[in-house]
C-alpha cells in the first residue's frame, strides 16, 4: 500500500506541479510520436483495425493513444487508464494491479513505457491483468527503456525516467519474458517498434498474444 501510495503521490506532483507543463508536452501526440515514431508499426503487430477493442494502459495524455485508434481507423475512442488524472481526459484512473473490465473485454492493449515505475509484484498482477482482459485472438504491446551492460548508462536512463516515478527498476527481455510467461499467454515474442532517437536508449517490446477461440478450443481437446 505503502509503495504505492509513493506511486500515485509522484505521478501527481509530476502532472500537476512545476513540470506540469513538461509533462503535457512529453505525453502530447507530438512529443509521443518523437519518443515512439512508428505508429503504423504498433497497429501491424496489433493487428488492430475497425471494430477492435482498443484499450491502453498508462496512457498520459491520452493523446498517443487517440492517435493510434485514428490511424487504425477505429471508429471508437481507445478506452484510457491511468493511475493518476490531470493530463488530459484520461477515462479511468485505476491501478495496473485490478483494473475495472470484465474478462476477455479487449482485442487489443498497449502500455508505453509505464511498467519502469513499479515493483515485480506489481507488474506480475499487470500480467495477470491483460491475461484476463484480452479476448481469443487478442494482442497486447507492452514497451519500456531496457537496461544494458553500462552501470553509468543505466543511471542515467533512469534518471531520465525518474520525473513522475517514486522509483525506476528497467527490466529486461528475460525478466519481462519471465513474468507474462506466469500471466499464461499463448504468445510471447520480442518484437522491435524502433529506431528510437529520443530518447537515445535502447527499448524492449513484448507482444503478447491469445490464440483465437477456435484454436484454444482445438488445444483443450
Amino acid at each position: 500500500m505503502r509503495r504505492r501510495k509513493a506511486a500515485i503521490a509522484a505521478r501527481e506532483r509530476w502532472i500537476t506541479g512545476a513540470s506540469a507543463y513538461a509533462a503535457r508536452a512529453i505525453n502530447s501526440q507530438a512529443g509521443m510520436a518523437l519518443i515512439t515514431p512508428r505508429i503504423a508499426r504498433i497497429i501491424d503487430l496489433l493487428e488492430l483495425g475497425p471494430g477492435k477493442r482498443y484499450l491502453d494502459v498508462g496512457c498520459g495524455t491520452a493523446a498517443y493513444a487517440d492517435a493510434i485508434a485514428h490511424k487504425a481507423g477505429l471508429e471508437e475512442s481507445p478506452v484510457t487508464v491511468d493511475i493518476a488524472g490531470g493530463l488530459g481526459p484520461v477515462e479511468i484512473v485505476g491501478w495496473p494491479e485490478k483494473l475495472p473490465f470484465r474478462d476477455q473485454s479487449f482485442d487489443c492493449i498497449t502500455s508505453l513505457y509505464f511498467l519502469h515505475r513499479f515493483d515485480d509484484d506489481v507488474c506480475r498482477a499487470f500480467a495477470d491483468e491483460i491475461s484476463r482482459l484480452l479476448a481469443p485472438g487478442g494482442s497486447a504491446l507492452v514497451l519500456d527503456v531496457a537496461p544494458v551492460q553500462n552501470g553509468l548508462l543505466n543511471r542515467l536512463h533512469e534518471r531520465l525516467l525518474r520525473p513522475g516515478c517514486a522509483a525506476v527498476d528497467l527490466r529486461g527481455w528475460g525478466r519481462l519474458a519471465a513474468t507474462f510467461t506466469e500471466a499464461g499467454f499463448d504468445a510471447i515474442d520480442l518484437v522491435n517498434v524502433g529506431p528510437f532517437l529520443v530518447p537515445p536508449a535502447p527499448r524492449v517490446g513484448v507482444l503478447l498474444r491469445r490464440a483465437p477461440a477456435s484454436e484454444s478450443e482445438d488445444a483443450e481437446d
